[in-house]
């Protein structure tokens, strides 16, 4: 079991192997990290436009990133532990060597084809628009390929980028943080991959020196913050499919980090501006309001105050845009869904509760949604009800609500999980570790689509993706509270 309490200082004491054994472990480490990014690179090619999917060798790309998966969670957290006798300046040498095997193969993906993933085509048209000094949540793509002016212009510019945007019809679902990072990387060098790659890598450095900030402020050794760094699904997820969650988790950190630091006015702005990258943010509020309360109540309502003022602002394009039917927010809060077993599972359960009503698909998807929502709003509520007594405790809290969005969400794609990556050095639980394992078989639903048997995927393996993420989880919650006991 990985359990967190093993991290902490004290716990580094008797059962140091040789030195040599750990510089040859994260030596062989650090070679198999980029390797991993070789490997992606060198593979992509084989995902690219000239090949229809069911031509993609789809099920080499999952055996590859389950093995990455499994070496990670197995091999990494021992190394870590073993690791943390070492002296200060032996410390400092496989941190640094850590960041550097990171950066390389970031670096390495720059030349990679993005794998069955599209997004980053949204993300390269949005960044234009934005730059351009457009309202990118007036009109959809397919709206801006007909439309005579600068728009119409753009789209033309832009060539197969903008014809091959997925959900074309529909307006933008991103919000103004993550427009404005779009907008630079099309400032950096127009309709480049490679510049909005260069912007997120800019983002996941700043989100690693955050976590080393944050282990520091905690207690814990900076080797654990090669969980954040080294994890498969970050590296994925963020440098080869180019996913835009990088974004989001600078300002979550800072803002966690400068709460610390007894800096509510400042903590509270970078919330704000978390939740205008990804609207999750906003479920941290209540624990931060219950940190800044228990110091200065005053400051506490001015920081209140502050969020809501912020958030006013950075809602007002969206606000102008429109919220109807071709709205990509309205779109995905009331029926974007793949991935989980649970969320499914749960409608099932409305529609037996409520079966006398004879309600419409559309609607017991709605009453899921508000179940979750309501569950997640109670989870972010009790984690702030007793006063938080130091760094580890807050951090720990934050984590717990992270969780329990990723396991709750009803869109579980694998980048998701980058939300509750960097807090895996401050809670290696056992069944998020194993997510780097389990979270590749999405990819499996392409295969299943193109071989005639789509519902093999929802059926049957997002069952084989959760179940032991859950049963995990559960045995270490068991096991955790023993002692306590």
């Amino acid at each position: 079991m990985i359990a967190w309490s093993a991290a902490t200082r004290a716990d580094a004491v008797d059962r140091s192997p040789a030195a040599t054994t750990v510089a040859i472990g994260w030596l062989s480490g650090g070679l198999l990290v980029i390797a991993f990014g070789v490997a992606l690179a060198a593979f992509s090619p084989r995902f690219g436009y000239a090949y229809d999917v069911g031509e993609m060798p789809v099920l080499w790309l999952v055996a590859g990133l389950v093995l990455a998966g499994l070496v990670y969670a197995l091999c990494l957290p021992p190394l870590i532990n073993q690791s943390l006798v070492c002296d200060r300046r032996e410390v400092r040498l496989i941190v640094g060597g850590m960041i550097a095997a990171g950066i390389a193969a970031r670096l390495v993906l720059f030349v990679s084809e993005p794998i069955l993933e599209d997004d980053y085509q949204r993300y390269l048209w949005d960044g234009a628009v934005t730059a351009s000094g457009n309202n990118p949540y007036a009109l959809s793509p397919k709206e801006a390929r007909a439309h005579g002016r600068e728009l119409g212009r753009l789209a033309r510019e832009g060539g197969d980028v903008v014809r091959r945007i997925n959900h074309a019809d529909l307006r933008t679902v991103y919000p103004p943080v993550t427009q404005a990072a779009f907008a630079l990387a099309h400032l950096i060098k127009p309709w480049s991959l490679a510049a909005w790659r260069s912007v997120l890598l800019l983002f996941d450095l700043a989100t690693l020196s955050l976590v080393l900030l944050l282990l520091r402020e905690a207690g814990r050794s900076p080797l654990w913050s090669a969980l954040y760094w080294w994890n498969p699904i970050v590296i994925k997820e963020l440098f080869n499919s180019a996913h835009m969650e990088a974004v989001v988790l600078p300002f979550v950190l800072l803002a966690l980090w400068l709460a610390l630091r007894r800096r509510p006015l400042a903590s509270v702005s970078s919330l704000a501006f978390a939740v205008g990258a990804k609207l999750w943010p906003a479920l941290l509020l209540p624990l931060l309001v219950r940190w800044y309360g228990q110091t200065d109540r005053r400051m506490l309502i001015n920081a209140i105050v502050l969020f809501g003022a912020i958030l006013a602002a950075l809602a007002l394009p969206i606000w102008f845009g429109g919220l109807d039917r071709q709205s990509g927010f309205a779109t995905y809060l009331t029926s974007w869904q793949t991935g989980s077993a649970f969320f499914p599972t749960l409608e099932r359960a409305v529609a037996i509760a409520f079966f006398w009503m004879e309600l419409p698909a559309e609607t017991i998807g709605l009453v899921a949604r508000g179940i979750v929502v309501l569950c997640l709003a109670v989870i972010g509520l009790l984690v702030s009800l007793k006063p938080v007594e130091n760094a580890d405790d807050l951090l720990g809290r934050a984590s717990l609500v992270i969780a329990a969005l990723v396991l709750l969400s009803p869109a579980q794609f694998p980048w998701y999980a980058v939300w509750f990556a960097p807090f895996l050095a401050f809670r290696p639980w056992t069944g998020f570790m194993l997510l780097a394992a389990t979270l590749p078989l999405y990819y499996l639903d392409f295969y299943f689509i193109t071989h005639g048997r789509a519902e093999v995927f929802p059926e049957l393996i997002v069952w084989i993706i959760w179940s032991p993420v859950w049963a995990a989880l559960a045995l270490e919650a068991v096991r955790e509270r023993r002692p306590a006991q």
